[in-house]
């Protein structure tokens, strides 16, 4: 301990200014323009102005403001003059990716001048292009045509995954479409080293089963794996594996190091007696490593991890000694002065965390097993402390754990490391001199089996789902250990920062229920939850007749709030309402129908008032006058005694005004606004008699129908009604509590950057 803290005193500037640097990094992405930034600030500045060793951290936190500010209107802000609404811009892009080629090619693109203006050549944008053309297009085609761009948007919603911000992450800013049918096509010149490289992998492998490991293996890219794949080595825990990262950049730096000591030693007699012979083999390790992340094209884990190798090396050799956690923190200050908004991808927590780790145990164990058995224990140790160091990490993001993952890693981690990637490079260098497809084919036969074997175990012992907790809980949970390894003294007052946002989470109130209109584009689903118990109404709308948002949307979201469906109910069949019906019932939910359409979705559903866990759903009678399949939606109030909740489908002015014939009680607190927002529906005699206070528009952004309507708009403004549309604010929440309401939307909860 006392050793750590010497490290530190050592060069005391340079430590806490990092360590400012890093803290304003993290506070400033995530916390600016809140009063978390402004309180923390502020608390900073009057400590600077009374103690002085808070100086260099308020300096470094200065930085750290400024390095995000030049980053974000340098490399991740729109020019407003890029983007006219519905005019087409003369543009020339590279082609990055082919996402698909149907009846036209859908594009990712690299954005290399708009309007006849450069962008930037450092840090090109990147975009998702829609483009008609008869030619065959590949990879580094250069293409310039009139677009339309527009900018990159996606639904929001709670508690899943967040399309923009990886789309902000990835530099991913515009959608566009061609416009007109003038296009030019420059071909990709002489195929790069990097191509060139990737064409060699991928031929020299491509008769393999296991093609996809390979090629993911040797050049960091994922295109040739299916998601059953990607989803299978996420089970086993060992997705990790695939991404360049320290240990693969650690593998390369070490077979550089013994092939550079290998040649030095041919040619001893040539070196000076005087001269650190650690120092060029090192420099022949990191020349491959380099190597390698050029040839992976600089993939961002894996310059992180060449990053953290230099840092490392730096520190050990100019300080004669082995200071691993200064050269974590200034390998982390270089991540973050290159790109600050790396902080949006989970993989900088769990490299940097993994390393800490690693680092830990070898300084707590100073020395490394010599014999057979103490190596299998020291491995042991390390991989189940990896396990347990990153449980919160990845509970949070992916909201599970692999049952089998630190066995699995035990057994993988040694044969990646000893066999697979020392034979993978051999194989791959040898096949440039000679034949080795038998060679090759062994090789694939042995380790496809062990792959087999793999999978051979059922899926429930791989991975279990479980709820994701939240980010207060996890900063909680490493504040605190932090604090006790550093002051194992002081163990009580180490568990006071976990124990405090846990008790903060416990004594938060709890709502009573709630519903959620989620953002689907134009479409409608909505969910109402009460004591973890789910009724669906309506499962949204279906693309392509391929994709709906119920994997992307309502699965996740039922699984990361561990809701259990008991039933659900379909208004109407058109597809905006009924689209995700289909991958629905694959997920098991069949049973869900019995109550209200027991007979099949395509019947009315059955009126009556149904008990659904202390709330009372009421099915209003459709007495079946109406021959469009829009009036002839179900419509439900949900209620708890206290407040309400109006479903009515897609109803029209004539289906109202039936309703309100026959003087039901239709006054709710919150109203669904009949068909999207159209001025089909929402009559003045309607509102007047459901009188609520919030009403919710589920449409599109943009929409082609350009809902909610501007009368029906009016309409409720002119009543002080207060009004939500998802295709703008994104997933509306409202939470009932014992006296009172409240209303979330998921885009006031964007970070800064992202608002729009």
């Amino acid at each position: 301990m006392d050793r750590f803290f010497s490290h530190l005193k050592q060069p005391f500037t340079s430590v806490w200014l990092s360590i400012g640097f890093v803290v304003g990094c993290l506070i400033t992405v995530f916390y600016y323009q809140t009063l978390v930034f402004i309180l923390f600030a502020s608390s900073l500045t009057i400590a600077s102005l009374y103690f002085k060793p808070f100086l260099p951290v308020l300096l470094g936190f200065i930085c750290s403001i400024l390095c995000v500010w030049v980053h974000f209107y340098s490399f991740y802000s729109i020019n407003a003059e890029q983007l006219h609404e519905n005019q087409s811009l003369l543009s020339t892009f590279k082609v990055v990716e082919v996402i698909s080629r149907r009846d036209a090619y859908y594009l990712k693109v690299e954005i290399e001048s708009i309007h006849e203006k450069n962008v930037s050549k450092i840090k090109p944008p990147l975009a998702l292009v829609s483009l008609k053309v008869d030619e065959l297009l590949s990879i580094g085609d250069s293409i310039t045509t009139k677009l339309k761009l527009v900018q990159y948007r996606s639904q929001k919603n709670f508690d899943v995954f967040d399309k923009e911000q990886h789309a902000f992450s990835q530099r991913l800013f515009y959608k566009a479409k061609q416009i007109g049918s003038d296009i030019q096509i420059t071909r990709r010149p002489k195929a790069t080293l990097r191509q060139s490289y990737r064409d060699f992998i991928k031929q020299t492998y491509q008769v393999t089963q296991l093609n996809w490991l390979y090629y993911a293996l040797l050049t960091g890219e994922r295109s040739l794996m299916s998601f059953e794949q990607k989803n299978e080595l996420q089970q086993f825990g060992l997705s990790h594996l695939l991404a360049i990262s320290g240990l693969h950049i650690g593998l390369i730096f070490s077979i550089g190091f013994f092939v550079s000591k290998i040649f030095v030693s041919c040619f001893i007699k040539l070196f000076s007696q005087k001269l650190n012979l650690s120092v060029i083999y090192s420099f022949g390790g990191f020349s491959l490593a380099f190597c390698y992340v050029y040839l992976s094209d600089f993939l961002v884990s894996a310059t992180r991890a060449l990053i953290m190798l230099g840092c490392y090396l730096l520190v050990y050799y100019c300080s004669k000694q082995t200071l691993k956690w200064r050269s974590i923190l200034f390998a982390l200050v270089c991540v973050l002065v290159i790109d600050p908004f790396s902080l949006l991808s989970p993989g900088i927590y769990f490299s940097f965390v993994a390393v800490a780790i690693i680092f830990l145990i070898f300084t707590v164990r100073t020395r490394f097993p010599a014999n057979f058995f103490t190596t299998i224990k020291m491995l042991v140790i390390i991989q189940l402390a990896l396990t347990i160091g990153l449980l919160p990490l990845s509970l949070h993001y992916f909201g599970g754990v692999s049952f089998i993952g630190l066995a699995v890693n035990l057994i993988a981690i040694p044969l990646l490391s000893i066999v697979i990637m020392p034979c993978l490079v051999f194989i791959s260098l040898l096949s440039f001199f000679v034949e080795v497809r038998e060679l090759i084919a062994l090789f694939d036969f042995l380790l496809f089996e062990m792959y087999q074997l793999l999978l051979a175990i059922p899926v429930d012992y791989r991975w279990y789902d479980t709820t994701k907790p939240k980010l207060a809980i996890v900063l909680g949970c490493y504040v605190s250990a932090t604090i006790i390894y550093l002051f194992p003294r002081y163990f009580i007052i180490g568990l006071f920062p976990f124990c405090l946002v846990l008790v903060d989470e416990l004594l938060q109130a709890r709502a009573r229920w709630q519903v959620d209109i989620f953002d689907v584009g134009h479409g409608t689903m909505a969910l109402i939850t009460i004591q973890n118990k789910g009724f669906m109404y309506d499962l949204g709308p279906i693309y392509f007749n391929q994709f709906s948002r119920i994997e992307s949307t309502l699965i996740p979201y039922l699984k990361n709030n561990d809701i259990e469906v008991e039933h659900t109910v379909i208004s109407h069949m058109d597809k905006d309402h009924a689209g995700g019906l289909n991958h629905w019932l694959k997920h098991g939910y069949a049973d869900t129908f019995n109550l209200l359409q027991p007979e099949g979705v395509e019947q009315i559903c059955l009126a009556g008032s149904y008990d659904f866990h202390s709330l009372k759903i009421n099915v209003i009678e459709n007495k079946g006058n109406f021959s469009s399949d829009n009036d002839n939606s179900c419509v439900i109030q949900i209620s708890d005694g206290n407040f309400s909740v109006l479903l009515p489908g897609d109803i029209s002015i004539a289906r109202e005004n039936e309703l309100l014939s026959e003087n039901l009680d239709l006054k709710s607190t919150v109203l669904l606004s009949p068909h999207h927002g159209s001025n089909t529906s929402s009559s003045e005699e309607f509102i007047d008699a459901v009188s609520p206070d919030v009403v919710i528009h589920s449409s599109a952004y943009k929409g082609q129908w350009q809902l909610p309507h501007f009368e029906v708009v009016e309409r409720y403004s002119n009543k002080q009604i207060k009004q939500h549309v998802t295709g703008t604010q994104g997933q509306v929440q409202i939470l009932f509590y014992q006296n009172s309401y409240r209303v979330r939307v998921a885009r006031d909860e964007s970070y800064w950057f992202l608002k729009d």
